[in-house]
């Protein structure tokens, strides 16, 4: 019985694309680790075009991917330890270049745990998670943004005057303590499909043009490859900010979701 119950860990597949946009520089970062047991996926962008931003994305991205393979976990203990130890090394760049001593970055990260099928994730600041299940959205992190708390959150489907977009009270290398939005524990299905990105992918493309471009990919390579085209067409909106991504899929979320469809 005990065989039968867990025979091969939870399959899962990935691919990612980072574009420098309009902009002169690119300060996006993004990492993962994948073994037999554990999986770690982290995306990160530097804050404001600050100056050191780009460092400051690539040391939480490498810090909290390091920390992951070392004690790999799902639990609240661990994933506060792997954060909290990106913000300390991005605090102690701060020091040590004075010149960049505002240096910050958001965060958004991904935890599998392949033996029990189960994940979690966190973030802090303005990228986003995207949770889809046979082809939709399901899960959504929350923006640590001005604009998200006075509930004008922009995207490429809304118009009207931006709301202090870029503005966060919540990031890595903010302050010397840092509580990060976590999720609960979640039990994945086959065909559970994840995108985590920075803000410049989400607000050029609205969420039914995400969705779409999952519904007609046939791997995770090509839904990101239609993204990218999707953000290519539409623009920069205002900052021509750079746009990264990374997605995960769970089994088979292209079976899952053309399943979905013929029903």
């Amino acid at each position: 019985m005990p065989e039968a119950t867990r025979a091969f860990a939870v399959p899962i597949s990935t691919s990612q694309f980072s574009c420098v946009g309009e902009r002169s520089g690119n300060q996006d970062a993004i990492g993962y680790h994948v073994d037999d047991h554990f999986a770690c996926f982290v995306v990160s962008d530097g804050v404001g075009g600050t100056a050191g931003g780009e460092l400051a994305a690539r040391t939480a991205v490498d810090t909290m991917l390091n920390a992951a393979v070392d004690v790999p976990s799902i639990t609240d203990d661990a994933i506060q330890r792997y954060v909290n130890g990106a913000n300390s090394a991005i605090l102690a760049k701060q020091r040590e270049l004075t010149a960049q001593h505002k240096m910050s970055a958001t965060v958004v990260a991904l935890f599998i745990d392949r033996d029990t099928s189960q994940a979690r994730w966190a973030h802090a600041g303005d990228s986003r998670l995207y949770r889809y299940r046979r082809g939709l959205v399901i899960d959504q992190t929350e923006d640590h943004s001005l604009a998200r708390r006075a509930g004008h959150a922009n995207t490429a489907a809304q118009t009207g005057p931006l709301v202090a977009s870029n503005l966060l009270y919540r990031a890595l290398g903010a302050r010397h303590e840092l509580v990060p939005a976590l999720s609960p524990v979640q039990t994945l299905a086959d065909g559970d499909a994840f995108l985590l990105c920075t803000d410049g992918l989400w607000q050029r493309l609205s969420q039914p043009v995400m969705e779409r471009c999952l519904q007609l990919a046939a791997s995770a390579e090509e839904w990101l490859a239609l993204l990218r085209r999707a953000a290519e067409t539409r623009g920069g909106e205002e900052s021509g900010d750079n746009y990264s991504a990374l997605a995960v899929w769970v089994g088979a979320p292209q079976q899952v979701t053309l399943a979905a469809g013929a029903g």
